[in-house]
C-alpha cells in the first residue's frame, strides 16, 4: 500500500480545488450577470437602486467622523487666516 505524505495530497486538494474553481466561477459570474441584467431592465428597480446610492450618500456625508476625514477637524474661532486670533 502506497503512503501519500502530507504534502502530496495537499497538492492533490489545492489542484482539485482550482479545477473546480475553473468549472464553477464562470457559471456563476453567468448567472449572477442574468440575474442582475433581468432585475436592472426593469425601471423601478433602476430608479429604487439609484434612491439608496444617494439616501447611502447622504447618510455618510451627514456623519460627523466622515466629514472629519474628508475635510478636516472642526475650526474654533479665529482660526481662520482672515480672522485675528481669539483671547
Amino acid at each position: 500500500m502506497a503512503r501519500s505524505t502530507s504534502s502530496t495530497r495537499s497538492l492533490l486538494e489545492v489542484v482539485l480545488g482550482f479545477l473546480g474553481a475553473l468549472l464553477i466561477v464562470p457559471l456563476l459570474f453567468k448567472t449572477v450577470s442574468g440575474l442582475l441584467r433581468g432585475i436592472f431592465r426593469l425601471g423601478t428597480t433602476r430608479r429604487l437602486v439609484g434612491d439608496l446610492v444617494i439616501a447611502g450618500i447622504t447618510a455618510l456625508l451627514t456623519r460627523e467622523d466622515v466629514l472629519d476625514t474628508l475635510f478636516g477637524q472642526k475650526g474654533k474661532k479665529g482660526d481662520g487666516l482672515l480672522k485675528p486670533p481669539v483671547d
